[in-house]
């Protein structure tokens, strides 16, 4: 979709603001795309005070849950990040890591966390919330309500996530498998295997799975599992199985 400066005073604010070296913002290939995508941000960030301001002066913001996220990374049109690798489209963690804020005052526990989640979890967190407890159908997340209480994250933190896209745009089709911080992506069309230590590596630039063969083969035979299990079609051009 096309970027619309959202006022010309902010986008003079912008088109000459030098950008972070550190993590690329403001860097990218056209200096006035980065300023339009500018423009929008600080409005979002202008409008959303606006919300929660009304929130407070309506008296509703004890009885409000604010959760601010995004379903992928940085459009590499108007950002960049030079912290992590790819962007929008792509599963490495340019594309599919996103900030997620929460804000319940005084109800949730105040701090930060490093514990993966997923887009999955939101809705069995607000069945939780609003205390539903007959609902019968299938949830494919896991509720976040006691972890965002203070309670533990063990669970959580040891669960593994998958992905899955279909897509042959950009690097092709893949299922992901992350468990613990390691992360093993399958490329479907040939099988190529990459797998990363996100501790020690975040910017998924030393592929380890010939180095670390038994982790490679032992997420591998649980991301084939998965894929079994959920029917997770492979594409017409794959040489694999399963």
């Amino acid at each position: 979709r096309p970027i619309r400066i959202r006022s010309e005073a902010l986008y003079n604010k912008y088109i000459n603001k030098p950008g972070d070296p550190k993590t690329g913002q403001g860097l990218g290939k056209s200096r006035e795309a980065m300023a339009r995508y500018a423009t929008v941000v600080e409005s979002m960030d202008e409008n959303v005070g606006r919300l929660i301001t009304f929130l407070d002066e309506s008296g509703l913001r004890g009885n409000t849950i604010i959760i601010f996220t995004s379903d992928n990374g940085h459009h590499s049109m108007y950002s960049r990040n030079e912290l992590l690798r790819g962007a929008k489209g792509q599963i490495y963690e340019g594309g599919i890591r996103v900030p997620t804020l929460v804000s319940a005052p005084g109800r949730f526990k105040t701090g930060r966390t490093a514990t993966p989640i997923t887009g999955l979890d939101w809705f069995p967190t607000f069945l939780d919330l609003a205390g539903i407890e007959d609902f019968d159908g299938t949830l494919d997340g896991n509720s976040l309500s006691e972890f965002l209480e203070g309670g533990s994250n063990t669970s959580l933190a040891q669960r593994p996530l998958y992905w899955h896209l279909a897509s042959q745009w950009k690097h092709g089709t893949c299922s992901v498998i992350r468990k613990d911080n390691h992360k093993l992506i399958q490329f479907l069309k040939d099988g190529r295997v990459e797998l990363y230590d996100l501790t020690d590596d975040p910017a998924e630039q030393q592929n380890i799975a010939a180095t670390d063969a038994s982790i490679a083969k032992q997420l591998l035979a649980e991301l084939t599992r998965w894929r079994a299990a959920n029917d997770v079609p492979l594409p017409p051009e794959s040489i694999l199985d399963h």
